[in-house]
């Protein structure tokens, strides 16, 4: 668990001693796909690091559908606020295909941010990133599907590289459009030579194009 901590930010700003002390306090748990890892409204208890497969944080609304916040990868923690204010957990965390995460108790994560400030500015700085792309997020709910749909192909071959190994169903979730809309604008993407799609995946041709229509 310490040779993930020295890659993953921001405990790879930790000094080696710090590194142990989490590594040796921290857990390893395996979920399997569909997993819930924690729910929206327990409490708080740990700072969590995707160590392989993915993870997302959902919402589940009163009409049963399902809005997916962040889509966390391998070497990326998750759920950070709570990690801040040990409020309940806001949303569900949720194994989107077989996961294994590193489970860091909240007492050891407080501590280490205690001793060690260069570590407690630089996770300020990515659990503030996190809030920008939630807001991001947010102000494009009134853009056309087309749009959100291709800023977030973008915003998420930033994660995977131009494969993006998601299904229709998760990227809908994730844009807030439903199934049909955005099956039906991947393939006017497709039909365009932007993208290239097969089952659960799709594959960025021509970023920038895709760029050119978000403005």
């Amino acid at each position: 668990m310490e040779r993930v901590l020295t890659s993953v930010e921001p405990f790879k700003r930790l000094p080696a001693s710090e590194q142990r002390r989490l590594a040796e306090a921290a857990r390893e748990q395996r979920y399997a796909k569909g997993e819930t890892i924690f729910r929206e409204g327990q409490p708080s208890d740990a700072v969590w690091v995707v160590k392989t497969g993915r993870v997302h944080l959902m919402k589940f609304l009163a009409d049963g559908k399902a809005s997916t916040t962040c889509v966390m990868t391998a070497g990326e923690p998750f759920c950070c606020l709570p990690a801040l204010d040990r409020k309940p957990y806001p949303v569900d965390a949720v194994a989107a295909e077989n996961s294994v995460v590193l489970r860091i108790p909240l007492g050891a994560f407080h501590e280490a941010m205690g001793r060690s400030p260069a570590f407690t500015q630089e996770t300020l700085c990515i659990f503030c990133d996190r809030l920008r792309q939630v807001e991001q997020k947010s102000c494009m709910v009134y853009e056309p599907a087309e749009q959100r749909l291709a800023q977030l192909l973008l915003t998420l071959s930033k994660k995977f590289g131009s494969t993006i190994p998601l299904t229709h169903q998760e990227l809908a979730e994730i844009v807030g459009v439903t199934h049909e809309t955005t099956t039906r604008t991947l393939n006017r993407f497709k039909r365009q030579g932007l993208i290239r799609s097969s089952r659960g995946k799709t594959t960025i041709l021509h970023p920038e194009k895709l760029q050119a229509l978000l403005k």
